[in-house]
């Protein structure tokens, strides 16, 4: 018996009562009314890479390197890591109208500060309160291919970070830091202790939280950034130096002695969740830095459920010299490179 003719004789009742759903049922299944069963699906065509950014099928290993493609004369052509953070970002520059994702987007609708830090408030406004909404976008667009190598390109991007007061009568924004950024990226394939570096990047980084006056922050960097991985586990390294600013207009001098020089992360990506953690620190005896954990998992097949958890210095710019525990839930919008 169809599906269909088990749903009618099971909703028997209901269909006599609304004649007009039962002639909708089959519509909305899908299903031909005389059908004894399902017919099977045909296979959609898949559609290839262009032989200029042509990978391996992404399914197989991070560590695994697909075969050099042979050239018009018959040479070996250099071959890219199958590492699916290459294959998407290959993709993403090929399109010239494609925007990828940078950094992580999520949305935080329940974020909670303990010892929320009151500095920022303005007089007559409403107090700030430790529950607060949290949302991070960040986006970047690929400018120009091949640059330095044929595994190279340059990009912009551009991070919004926000902390939403929505929760007030008057819903201010305690803070939002901007970060546009202007990298190169380098796809590679090379080793180093059983993990394959599938990217190197070389950055130049501006971060402020918009503000003037005395609530004004806001600093300059150049980095680096490595991102290694075997299998579904991967870490990244990402130093970096401050550029020098005039004292006079320096916001914030010490800066450096709370997010220090560096940021490690290290983290598992599966079919079914992702895990990772996150760890900065001054390497100075007050031994001032951060930790921050985070978990994704699959809601349906579209949303992913997020939980962040931070612990120590730089959360926000404008109270960067003071340690805040945070943890939010939401959703994940989209992994970071």
């Amino acid at each position: 018996m169809s599906l269909y003719g088990c749903l009618r004789r099971c909703c028997r009742p209901f269909f006599c009562r609304f004649p007009a759903l039962a002639r909708l049922v089959p519509i909305l299944l899908l299903i031909p009314v005389g059908a004894g069963a399902y017919e099977p699906l045909q296979q959609l065509p898949v559609e290839r890479p262009s032989p200029r950014l042509q990978l391996a099928d992404a399914g197989g290993g991070a560590g695994d390197v697909a075969a050099p493609a042979p050239g018009a004369d018959g040479s070996a052509q250099p071959h890219a890591a199958r590492s699916e953070r290459a294959l998407t970002v290959r993709e993403a520059v090929g399109n010239n109208l494609s925007l990828m994702s940078h950094k992580t987007n999520y949305l935080l609708p329940l974020s909670y500060t303990r010892d929320l830090p009151r500095y920022g408030e303005v007089d007559g406004a409403d107090a700030y309160r430790s529950a607060e909404l949290e949302f991070q976008l960040s986006v970047q667009v690929p400018l120009w291919e091949g640059l330095l190598g044929e595994d190279s390109f340059v990009s912009l991007a551009y991070t919004n970070h926000s902390f939403w007061q929505a929760y007030t009568p008057s819903a201010p924004f305690r803070e939002t830091i901007h970060e546009p950024e202007l990298l190169m990226t380098w796809l590679s394939d090379w080793h180093l202790f059983g993990f394959q570096c599938v990217a190197s990047q070389f950055g130049l980084n501006h971060q402020s939280n918009g503000r003037g006056g005395e609530f004004s922050r806001g600093w300059n960097r150049i980095y680096s950034r490595f991102i290694f991985e075997r299998g579904d586990f991967y870490y990244s390294f990402k130093p970096w130096y401050r550029l020098p600013e005039d004292r006079v207009g320096d916001d914030n001098r010490d800066i450096e002695s709370y997010l220090g020089h560096f940021e490690l992360v290290g983290g598992y990506r599966g079919a079914n969740y992702a895990a990772s953690v996150m760890v900065r620190n001054n390497l100075r005896s007050d031994n001032r830095g951060a930790v921050e954990l985070r978990w994704s998992f699959p809601l349906s097949q579209r949303v992913r459920g997020f939980v962040k958890y931070f612990n120590g210095y730089g959360e926000t710019l404008l109270n960067y010299s003071d340690s805040v525990q945070t943890i939010g839930i939401g959703v994940e919008l989209a992994q970071g490179f």
